[in-house]
């Protein structure tokens, strides 16, 4: 996916997740793609299965599907992001390590973000 097609996706998932209070973050490396979404299970099941059943995606895996007792990325840059430039990876490095400091980021999803943080 190109610049513009990233920041299409962008404006769309902002318009999108905003209005169904969905939070979360998309990181690209190498046109791979890792997604957390936060939100309803039942708005969030049905946002997963458009994602499913759109042509552009493919070899689509979860990771994990659990209820959390705090949304990790509420408060992380308007809700949703789309990491793509070094400076955007040590900003939520920064933003999650408070997390890590307060114990209260879970360190499962923390090991499936790393390979997108280095």
């Amino acid at each position: 996916m190109d610049e513009h097609g990233l920041h299409d996706l962008l404006s769309f998932i902002l318009k999108h997740n905003g209005s169904q209070d969905i939070t979360g973050i998309l990181l690209s490396s190498d046109n791979l793609f890792l997604q957390v979404l936060e939100g309803n299970g039942e708005v969030l099941r049905a946002l997963f299965d458009s994602i499913k059943r759109d042509t552009r995606h493919k070899d689509i895996l979860t990771l994990l599907d659990r209820t959390i007792d705090k949304r990790i990325f509420e408060g992380y840059s308007a809700g949703f992001s789309i990491l793509k430039e070094k400076k955007e990876v040590e900003n939520l490095n920064n933003y999650l390590s408070l997390y890590d400091a307060q114990e209260k980021y879970p360190k499962n999803i923390q090991k499936l973000l790393e390979p997108f943080l280095i």
